[in-house]
């Protein structure tokens, strides 16, 4: 592909193409970095990156959770995840926004900024109703604003205090906050709501599996 126009022409096309490409056992790299984005992977639910056992938020000692690697039929690695909340957080406290937790990632491979929005944008539509999406709209936005385009070693981390807000730090730095309970119970639906990116990530960041 040579834009990224043609890139996330080949994403919305992935179902029948992966099929294809599976069926005639060809390799497609560039398939593999959509269905990775989109959510048709499979992954070890045990992350390479060692992530530190506990986070520190403010006077919140936050301990992991869990911890995903996104990996593409045992092969294609996109990223890390690990999720840290409080000792006594049920996964419904999380999901409601009721208390602070924070959701790190550590990239292998370069993922360009439009790429990230688009894969965040489809997760959004499909887990939010129209009125949802217009509540949380303007900060959506501000919060696609700071986004960046991450390269192998990079790191990003989305971290939610009640009554205070969601705040985005890339490489240690914050880059943005959005204030209100109601976008983060909404936003981390890409990743924890009831049809997220992946299943199986849902499950190993909540360890549900264990």
């Amino acid at each position: 592909m040579s834009s990224t126009a043609d890139f996330l022409a080949s994403c919305q096309s992935l179902e029948h193409k992966e099929s294809a490409m599976l069926s005639s056992k060809r390799f497609n790299p560039l398939l593999c970095v959509c269905a990775c984005l989109l959510g048709a992977l499979t992954g070890s639910t045990s992350a390479a990156t060692t992530f530190l056992q506990t986070y520190q938020l403010d006077e919140h000692l936050l301990e992991k959770r869990g911890e995903y690697r996104y990996v593409y039929r045992m092969f294609f690695k996109l990223y890390d995840a690990a999720l840290f909340t409080t000792s006594e957080a049920q996964p419904e406290d999380v999901l409601n926004a009721q208390v602070p937790f924070h959701l790190g990632f550590h990239y292998l491979r370069t993922i360009e900024k439009s790429i990230i929005l688009e894969s965040a944008d489809k997760m959004l539509l499909r887990n939010l109703s129209p009125s949802e999406r217009q509540a949380i709209a303007d900060r959506v936005d501000q919060i696609n604003a700071a986004y960046t385009t991450v390269n192998e070693g990079d790191t990003s981390s989305l971290t939610f205090t009640p009554r205070t807000g969601t705040r985005l730090n890339i490489n240690g730095e914050t880059v943005a906050t959005i204030p209100g309970d109601d976008f983060a119970q909404l936003y981390f639906q890409i990743w924890l709501g009831e049809k997220p990116i992946s299943d199986a990530m849902k499950v190993a960041l909540f360890n549900q599996d264990k």
